[in-house]
C-alpha cells in the first residue's frame, strides 16, 4: 500500500489520567481498537509544556511526571476518525497533525517523498524489537543500511507500548515475551534516502514506513538551508505551525550540560510553547559509526531526539537560541505543521482542521519569502565599504551561500565576524560593527531589526585581514553573516575583482 497519510503526535505528561486510568494506557487502548498500521508510545527524559515547568529524569530535577510522546500514522480519514477518542483518552496535552506518505510491504521499494518545502526528507521505519536482519537486531541494521546509503543521521527509538499492523506490542516489567516497537527516524537528501527503500523492503518482514518532505537546516554547526517560513496569512487561510527537531547524542555538551538539557532550558527562558526530548538506543550522525551505550564505555552516548513546536513567527524569534546551542553538534530539521491543538480540559488553542495536501503545498509556495533585495546605491565617499560588500556578496553567490560571512582581523590581533560597517568618520576611517559573542547580546532598533551592541572606528590600513567564508567554522553559530544597509555599489560600480589590492581579502572555503 502507498497512500497519503497523516502523522498524529500526542504530547502529554505521564501523570495525566482519564476515567481513573492513566492516559497513556487509555490512548494505546484507543490505538489498538482503531488498528493504525503503526503507533508507538515513547517515554521522554526531559521537557516542558503549558505549565512552564521543566520535568526531567535527572537529579536535581528528578520528576514523577516525565513527558510522553505518542505517534500514530494512518490514512487521512482513519486518523480524523480517531480524534474524538484521543481527546477522551488525553484530556490535557498537545495534538499535532503532519502530512506524510505511508508505504507498507513490497510497495516500500517504490515509494517517493511527497512535495513540500525544504530539500531533504524524513524517513521513519517501524518494526519489532525482536526482528532480525542478518542475525542482528533490525533497528541497528536499518540504521546501518541508512548510514551506508548516505543518510545524514538516524535514531532508533524503543517504544514502551504500541501497535504494529493491528497487533499490540507493549513493554512490561519482568516479561521476556514482550516485543516492543522500534521506530527508526532518519533524515537526509531525498535521493539518498530513496536508494534505501528497496533494500529495506527486502530486509524487513512486511515493513511499514512513512516519508515526509522537510528542511534539513543544520548539520554539526553548518547551515544547509534556512528554516521554511510563512508570511502573514489571511483569515480564511489554513493555520500553520512549525516544528524544530534536533538530533544529537547524550554526550554532546554545551556550557557543561547535555546539549538537549541546555536547549530545553534556553527554549523555556525564551518563552517557547514547549519541548520534549526522547533518548534513543542506537543511532549515528554524518559518516561516523553508529553509537549507543556499550559495556566498558564511560558516559552515555545514546542518541537524543528533541521536538519543539510553536507558531512560525515565534520559531523565527527563538531561532537564534537554537542556532547558538547547535553551533557545534546536532542535526536540525524543520517542518511546517498544518494541524496543532493544545487542550487543557475545555480550554483549547489552535485547530486540527487540516487542508488537503495540494492546497497546503500551494499555500506554502505562495508564501515563500522573496529573494533578499540587494542593498541600495553607494553614497559619495563610500567606495571602499561598497566594494567590500560587493566582493562578499559575489563570493557567497558563486558558492551557493545563503548570505556572506566576513571575518576581520585587526593589526592588534583582535578577530571577529563582521555584522555591519559604514564609512567614516573621515576619508581614512571606517566604522566596524562586530557580532557579539552571543546572539542574546544583540540590541533591537525601533523597527525590531537587530543591532550590534559595539562599534569600532579604525583606520582602513589597520585592518590586517578580511576573510570571506563559505560557511561559519564549526563551533560558531550560523547567524554571523554580514548585514549591510544600503552600502552595496550600484550597477555602474566596478565588478568584484580578485586582483584588486584596495581591499585586503583572503578567500576561505
Amino acid at each position: 500500500m502507498i497512500a497519503d497519510a497523516l502523522r498524529l503526535s500526542v504530547y502529554f505528561g505521564e501523570s495525566v489520567t482519564s476515567g481513573g486510568i492513566l492516559s497513556s494506557d487509555a490512548l494505546m487502548d484507543c490505538f489498538e481498537r482503531h488498528e493504525p498500521p503503526a503507533a508507538t508510545l515513547l517515554r521522554g527524559v526531559e521537557g516542558f509544556g503549558a505549565n512552564r515547568r521543566i520535568h526531567a529524569a535527572r537529579f536535581p530535577d528528578l520528576s514523577t511526571d516525565l513527558p510522553l510522546l505518542a505517534v500514530a500514522v494512518d490514512e487521512h480519514d482513519r486518523i480524523r476518525g480517531m480524534i474524538d477518542a484521543v481527546d477522551e483518552a488525553v484530556p490535557r496535552g498537545l495534538l499535532t497533525l503532519e502530512h506524510a506518505l505511508l508505504a507498507t510491504g513490497n510497495d516500500v521499494a517504490s515509494a517517493e517523498t511527497p512535495d513540500g518545502p525544504g530539500r531533504a526528507a524524513k524517513l521513519s521505519v517501524y518494526c519489532r524489537a525482536d526482528e532480525r536482519i542478518d542475525g542482528r537486531p533490525a533497528g541497528r541494521q536499518v540504521a546501518e543500511i541508512l548510514r551506508r546509503h548516505g543518510a545524514t543521521g538516524a535514531v532508533a527509538l524503543h517504544g514502551a507500548d504500541g501497535v504494529l499492523r493491528g497487533e499490540r506490542a507493549r513493554l512490561r516489567v519482568l516479561s521476556v515475551r514482550d516485543r516492543p516497537i522500534v521506530t527508526i527516524v532518519s533524515v537526509g537528501p531525498r535521493e539518498l534516502l530513496a536508494r534505501c527503500l528497496p533494500r529495506l523492503a527486502e530486509a524487513l518482514h512486511d515493513p511499514v514506513v512513512t516519508l515526509e518532505a522537510i528542511a534539513q537546516v543544520k548539520h554539526d554547526g553548518r547551515l544547509l538551508e534556512p528554516p521554511p517560513s510563512v508570511a502573514t496569512r489571511e483569515r480564511d487561510e489554513p493555520d500553520l505551525w512549525q516544528t524544530i527537531r534536533v538530533y544529537t547524542r547524550r554526550s554532546a555538551q554545551v556550557d557543561g550540560r547535555a546539549l538537549y538539557s541546555e536547549l530545553t532550558r534556553r527554549l523555556r527562558e525564551a518563552g517557547a510553547a514547549g519541548a520534549t526530548t526522547v533518548l534513543g538506543d542506537w543511532g549515528f550522525s554524518s559518516d561516523e559509526p553508529a553509537h549507543g551505550d556499550r559495556l566498558g564505555r564511560i558516559g552515555s552516548h545514546r542518541p537524543s531526539y528533541t521536538v519543539y513546536v510553536d507558531r512560525p513567527e515565534r520559531v523565527a524569534e527563538i531561532w537564534p537560541v537554537i542556532d547558538e546551542v547547535t553551533a557545534e553538534h546536532g542535526v536540525v530539521t524543520s517542518l511546517l505543521v498544518p494541524g496543532y491543538r493544545e487542550r487543557i480540559g475545555e480550554t483549547t488553542h489552535g485547530s486540527l482542521d487540516v487542508a488537503e495536501r495540494a492546497a497546503w503545498v500551494a499555500t506554502l509556495a505562495q508564501h515563500r519569502p522573496p529573494e533578499r533585495p540587494r542593498a541600495g546605491a553607494a553614497r559619495p565617499g563610500d567606495h571602499w565599504t561598497a566594494e567590500l560588500v560587493r566582493r562578499a556578496q559575489a563570493f557567497a553567490e558563486l558558492r551557493g551561500g545563503h548570505a556572506p560571512i566576513v571575518r576581520v582581523t585587526l593589526d592588534g590581533g583582535e578577530r571577529f565576524f563582521l555584522f555591519d560597517l559604514e564609512p567614516g568618520p573621515g576619508d581614512a576611517l571606517v566604522t566596524l560593527y562586530p557580532h557579539p559573542a552571543r546572539y542574546a547580546e544583540m540590541l533591537r532598533a525601533a523597527d525590531g531589526a537587530p543591532l550590534a551592541p559595539r562599534a569600532i572606528v579604525v583606520r582602513r590600513d589597520a585592518i590586517a585581514e578580511v576573510e570571506f567564508l563559505h560557511r561559519a567554522p564549526r563551533g560558531t553559530r550560523s547567524l554571523v553573516t554580514l548585514n549591510p544597509r544600503g552600502r552595496a555599489s550600484n550597477d555602474d560600480a566596478a565588478a568584484p575583482s580578485p586582483g584588486r589590492a584596495d581591499v585586503p581579502c583572503q578567500d576561505m572555503i
